[in-house]
C-alpha cells in the first residue's frame, strides 16, 4: 500500500500554490553525474539517465562516493562493493527513493514509503502478508475465529518491548483504543471493530467483537498502519517490538536503527540499518557501484543492464501486486462525468508503458487490484488501447476538443515522471490535452493531496477487501478520488460478511466489474520490485503483496 492522504481536513493551500512551492524546490535541468551526486541529499528533481553506453569504469570514476561522503558524512566502509565485515559495527546501508519530510514515526499515520521503511523497522503487526501473498500470522502466534465471524481471540507469541518489557494483550488493547480515540486511519478502515468491547482475556490473550461478521478480519491487520505499540507510546520516542530499534531520523534524508537481539523472529544479522535516500535512482545506482550502499531498494528497470553489467553485483526481482495507478477526481471536473472516466482508461496504451517505461519488468492490470488475492477477478476482457473509440466517445458526449486536463505527480516510484510523460503522449490521439504538473514528493503530498484532478498514486499491497475500506468505499480514510457507489458499498458490506466462500468470491467479481465498469482509478500494471544489491548480500525473499523492496524485511538480509 502507498498513497495515503495523512491530513484529511479542508486543504490549506490550492493546487496552483503547491505547484509554485514545488518549482521553488525543483531544480532547472542539467546533466552530468556531478550534479545528480550534488542534489542527492537535496530534495531536488532530475530526469536525465545515465548513458546506455557509459561503461562502470567511467559511471564509477565520476567520484560520486567522494562527493556524498563530503556531503553526509557517511563512511566509506566496503567501498568498492565489499560491504562491512560482520563484528565490529557491522552496518548493512540501504538506498531508496526516497524518503520524505512527511514520513511518520507513528506507524498507525504512516502515509509514505518512508513511513512504511520505518513501521516494518520498528513495529510489528499482528498478521502479515507472506512470501506467497497470501496473509500470515506475525505478532500474533494464532487467531481463531469465534461461532461467527464478528468474534475472534488473537493468541499472542513470546515477545518483548525494546524496552525489554513482555509485549502483552493489554498494550493490543490499548493500541486499538488509540486508533479510535485519536481517530487515526485504522479506526475508519476498521470501523466494524467495537473498541470499547475488545478486552485482555489474559496477558497474552485478547478478543476482538466485531459491529458485524467479517470473515477477512485477520488479513485487514496486516496493514503497516496497525503496528502494535505499547502502553502509554510516545510517538517523538517510538518503541516496538519490531527487529530494529529507533535510532536516528534526518527526515527526508536518512534513517538509522539498531539490531534488536531480542526479537522474536529473525534477529538481524546487522548490527546497523542505515537507509539513505536519494532523489532518483541515478544517483542511488552510482552509490551502489561506488560501494557506498549494499543495497539500491525498489531500483528503476532502464538502470538493470548497468548493474548486470558490473561484476560483484546482481539483480533480485519479482511480480507484486504494487501498482502506479492514475486517480481521477470525482469532484472535479471532467472526472465527474463516467463517460471521460471510461475515455480516459482508453487513451492509456498499457503494453507500451510496460515495454517502454518499465523494460517489460511488469504485468497488465485491467483498472482494479489485488492479483494475489485469490478473490481477484480474471473472467473480465482486457482492457485495450482505442484511441478512436475514447474520441468519438467524448465528441458524442458534447465534449470540445482537445479536452484539457491537469495531471499531479512526483518521483513517488523511479518510474513516476515517465509513466506520466507518456500518458500526455499517448492521450493526445484519444482528443486530451494533458497538462502535467511535476512536483517534490513533500509538495505532493502536503495540503493540496486528495484536490488533484488526475494524479499518480502508488498504491496496492493489500488485499481486495482492504483495498476497497481504504480507498474506494464510502468511508474509506484515503478515498483520493472521492468516488461513491451504493451499490459497490452494499456489495462490499455483505462480502466481508459471508463465510461461504465461493459466494463472497461471486460478490467480489459484481464489485470488481463496477470498479472495471465506472470507478475512478486506472491500474495500467502491477510493478515487478527490483532489488540492486551487492553479491555480498543475501537472503532474499519475494514478498508480492508487501510493499516495498522484500517488504521492507532487512532483518532478512544478510552479508558475507
Amino acid at each position: 500500500m502507498s498513497d495515503r492522504l495523512e491530513n484529511k481536513e479542508k486543504p490549506k493551500c490550492s493546487i496552483q500554490e503547491a505547484e509554485e512551492q514545488g518549482s521553488k524546490q525543483s531544480m532547472n535541468g542539467g546533466n552530468g553525474l556531478s550534479a545528480l551526486c550534488d542534489s542527492a541529499f537535496k530534495g531536488e528533481q532530475h530526469n536525465d539517465m545515465p548513458p546506455s553506453h557509459m561503461s562502470r569504469r567511467a559511471f564509477v570514476g565520476l567520484g560520486a562516493a567522494a562527493a556524498l561522503a563530503a556531503m553526509t558524512g557517511l563512511s566509506l566502509a566496503g567501498c568498492g562493493g565489499s560491504g562491512p565485515a560482520k563484528g565490529n559495527g557491522t552496518v548493512l546501508r540501504v538506498g531508496v527513493v526516497s524518503l520524505s519530510d512527511a514520513d511518520a514515526l507513528d506507524p498507525a499515520k504512516a502515509s509514505t514509503p518512508g513511513g512504511y521503511i520505518f513501521a516494518n523497522q520498528v513495529f510489528d503487526t499482528l498478521t502479515e502478508f507472506d512470501t506467497t501473498g497470501a496473509w500470515a500470522v506475525r505478532l500474533a502466534e494464532s487467531i481463531k475465529q469465534g461461532e461467527t465471524a464478528d468474534t475472534w481471540t488473537i493468541v499472542l507469541k513470546d515477545a518483548k518491548w525494546h524496552n525489554d518489557k513482555p509485549v502483552t494483550a493489554q498494550d493490543v488493547v490499548y493500541t486499538v483504543k488509540r486508533w479510535f480515540d485519536e481517530k487515526l486511519p485504522p479506526a475508519e478502515s476498521l470501523s466494524y471493530i467495537k473498541a470499547d468491547a475488545i478486552k485482555a482475556l489474559d496477558e497474552k490473550t485478547v478478543e476482538f467483537k466485531l459491529s458485524q461478521e467479517v470473515v477477512m478480519f485477520p488479513e485487514a491487520l496486516a496493514s503497516p498502519l496497525c503496528g502494535i505499540v505499547p502502553q502509554g507510546f510516545d510517538p517523538k520516542n517510538p518503541v516496538g517490538s519490531g527487529p530494529f530499534l529507533y535510532d536516528t531520523v534526518d527526515a527526508g534524508v536518512q534513517m538509522t536503527f539498531k539490531a534488536f537481539d531480542g526479537y522474536w523472529g529473525t534477529v538481524a544479522q546487522a548490527e546497523e540499518l542505515m537507509i539513505t535516500s536519494f532523489t532518483d535512482t541515478n544517483a542511488e545506482a552510482n552509490a551502489l557501484l561506488a560501494g557506498q550502499i549494499d543495497v539500491a531498494a525498489n531500483f528503476d528497470s532502464t538502470l538493470v543492464s548497468l548493474i548486470e553489467g558490473a561484476e560483484g553485483y546482481e539483480i533480485f526481482d519479482y511480480p507484486t501486486s504494487g501498482a502506479l495507478s492514475w486517480a481521477m477526481n470525482c469532484e472535479k471536473k471532467p472526472f465527474d462525468d463516467p463517460i471521460v472516466r471510461s475515455a480516459l482508461r482508453l487513451a492509456v496504451n498499457r503494453q507500451e508503458i510496460i515495454d517502454n517505461v518499465y523494460g517489460g519488468f511488469a504485468t497488465l492490470g485491467n483498472d482494479y487490484w489485488s492479483p494475489y488475492d485469490p478473490n481477484y477477478t480474471k473472467g473480465l476482457a482486457q482492457r485495450s488501447y482505442d484511441p478512436a473509440k475514447a474520441k468519438k466517445m467524448l465528441e458524442d458526449t458534447g465534449y470540445t476538443l482537445p479536452l484539457k486536463i491537469e495531471l499531479w505527480g512526483a518521483p513517488n516510484q523511479p518510474t513516476s515522471d515517465r509513466q506520466n510523460e507518456i500518458l500526455v503522449e499517448q492521450a493526445k490521439a484519444a482528443g486530451f490535452e494533458v497538462e502535467f504538473h511535476k512536483v517534490d514528493m513533500a509538495t505532493f503530498y502536503g495540503d493540496a493531496y486528495g484536490t488533484y484532478p488526475l494524479s499518480l498514486s502508488y498504491w496496492g499491497y493489500l488485499s481486495v477487501f482492504d483495498q476497497a475500506a481504504m480507498t474506494i468505499t464510502k468511508d474509506a480514510p484515503y478515498n483520493s478520488t472521492h468516488w461513491t457507489d451504493r451499490e459497490y458499498d452494499g456489495l462490499y458490506t455483505e462480502a466481508v460478511g459471508t463465510t461461504d466462500a465461493a459466494k463472497r468470491k461471486e460478490l467480489v467479481k459484481q464489485m470488481q466489474t463496477i470498479e472495471y465498469e465506472r470507478g475512478s482509478y486506472i491500474v495500467p500494471l502491477f510493478m515487478n520490485t527490483l532489488v540492486a544489491h551487492s553479491a555480498k548480500v543475501g537472503g532474499f525473499k519475494p514478498y508480492p503483496n508487501t510493499d516495498g523492496a522484500i517488504g521492507y524485511n532487512f532483518n532478512l538480509l544478510t552479508i558475507s
